[in-house]
Formats: structure tokens, C-alpha cells, sequence
């Protein structure tokens, strides 16, 4: 088991249906990995959002803060 932080553009790609991507981390998920996302993934989504969009990025994603730690 692993645990995947998920990158921005992987997140669009999700919410917008692209490149397969929903489907690739279903099959994560299915395979046991978890998956997260931090503090910074979610500011950069919601920047983007155009006026009266809405998100609901769930996946099973954890919320991990944004350290160095993570990041290496």
C-alpha cells in the first residue's frame, strides 16, 4: 500500500474528466493505495474556479498539511 499526494493538475484532470484520470484512481483506491491531497492542491482548485462553479473532490482523499515532510 502507498499513499499518493495528488498534484493539481491531477485534481483538474478528475473534476473535469480528463486524460482517464478518474478512472485511474478508482483503480488505486481498489487496489488499497490512499490517496490524499494538501492544503496548497486545494487553494490552487478553488483559485481557478469560475464564478458560481462548484467542487466536491473527494475520492476517499486524506487532507495532509502542507510540511516539508510531505513534500520529499
Amino acid at each position: 500500500m502507498a499513499i499518493y499526494l495528488l498534484d493539481t493538475d491531477i485534481i483538474i484532470d478528475v473534476l473535469n474528466g480528463k486524460r482517464d484520470r478518474p478512472n485511474l484512481l478508482r483503480s488505486l483506491l481498489a487496489e488499497g493505495h490512499l490517496l490524499a491531497r494538501c492544503s496548497i492542491s486545494v487553494t490552487e482548485v478553488y483559485a481557478g474556479l469560475r464564478p458560481g462553479e462548484a467542487v466536491a473532490f473527494q475520492y476517499g482523499c486524506r487532507l495532509l498539511p502542507a510540511t516539508r515532510k510531505i513534500f520529499q
